[in-house]
């Protein structure tokens, strides 16, 4: 049945009513201010726009080994980055894992042996530092026992017209010293249980 032009022209009414309730918001509200636009490909910001945050970015764990390693050289104002052996494990038994890294690189290892940084992980920060203790080898290990909430750490020491040996390094609340050639050595053979992390 064709429709009079009455009916039509309510119809067309009812349907521009409908077009400016939309652009207006469902409640009538005032009509939406776009932040962006889209001309050509290009997107240009409205005056006034309110510009939404970038969420953070996401580092992998390489990456946070990469800047925790950077911060520490920065902190010592050396630009040169040193040969290292990394691995992870959780030391103070938070649920994260923390970082070990010798640094067997000729600028960081005498005959006595090289440094070891151990920092300690946390979600959101990466790994900040808990410790350098200097003239380490490998075998590094993780120890059964704990001392103040963190495992010890087994690490071999010796050379340089020395005795070479184990020591355990005992975590005192702040960190681990840092010069195990102080410590006392293992007796041969009473070696405690531990994982091996860096060769």
């Amino acid at each position: 049945m064709p429709m009079s032009n009455g009916a039509f022209l309510s119809r067309v009414a009812a349907l521009a009513l409908c077009s400016a309730t939309l652009l207006a918001g469902c409640n009538g509200g005032p009509a939406l201010d776009l932040a962006t636009n889209d001309i050509g490909g290009s997107v240009v910001s409205s005056p006034g726009a309110k510009e939404l945050p970038l969420p953070e970015p996401v580092l992998t764990p390489a990456q946070q080994r990469d800047a925790a390693l950077s911060m520490f050289l920065a902190s010592r104002q050396i630009a040169e980055v040193p040969e290292y052996r990394a691995a992870q494990a959780d030391l103070d038994a938070d649920g994260v894992d923390d970082l070990l890294m010798l640094l067997d690189d000729p600028n960081w290892c005498s005959d006595a042996g090289c440094s070891l940084l151990v920092f300690r992980g946390d979600d959101d920060a990466g790994y900040r530092l808990v410790t350098e203790t200097t003239v380490t080898h490998a075998p590094i290990a993780v120890g059964a026992q704990r001392h103040n909430g963190w495992h010890d750490l087994l690490v071999g020491v010796g050379g340089d017209g020395t005795q070479a040996g184990t020591v355990a390094l005992q975590f005192n609340g702040e960190g681990y010293p840092r010069n195990p050639t102080l410590l006392a050595m293992l007796a041969e053979g009473s070696t405690p249980r531990a994982n091996v992390l860096i060769e």
